[in-house]
């Protein structure tokens, strides 16, 4: 048995929450710690997806945590059009996808010059 738990929490700093299941979450990373968020599941719970990632603004801080993992701090920057897909082989679904920037701690640079007191 797995101690990681089957669902993701997305977290706003306004407190809201969006706990969904694994099943309906794939996450793929890209250069510059891109993320794209992949949400395919039934239109209940694409209901919530949606209401949640609504309002968002460009470089709004967001948190996730994958089946309590901990926290990983991003900036949201942006959310694609809402598609309603039925491949012919299972249930019909939806289709949302949200872009995250992974924030990275950068070491800062020495300061030169100047005076200091």
């Amino acid at each position: 048995m797995s101690d990681i738990a089957e669902n993701i929490v997305f977290k706003k700093d306004s407190g809201e929450e969006l706990d969904i299941n694994q099943k309906y979450v794939g996450l793929k990373t890209r250069q510059n710690g891109i993320m794209t968020v992949n949400f395919r599941c039934p239109e209940e719970e694409m209901n919530n997806v949606k209401s949640f990632f609504e309002g968002f603004r460009a470089s709004e801080p967001i948190k996730f945590d994958i089946g309590e993992t901990g926290n990983i701090e991003c900036y949201f920057k942006g959310v694609s059009p809402l598609l309603e897909k039925n491949d012919g082989v299972g249930p019909h679904y939806f289709f949302l996808s949200v872009t995250l920037q992974e924030l990275k701690e950068y070491e800062e640079e020495p300061q030169t010059g100047g005076c200091c007191f």
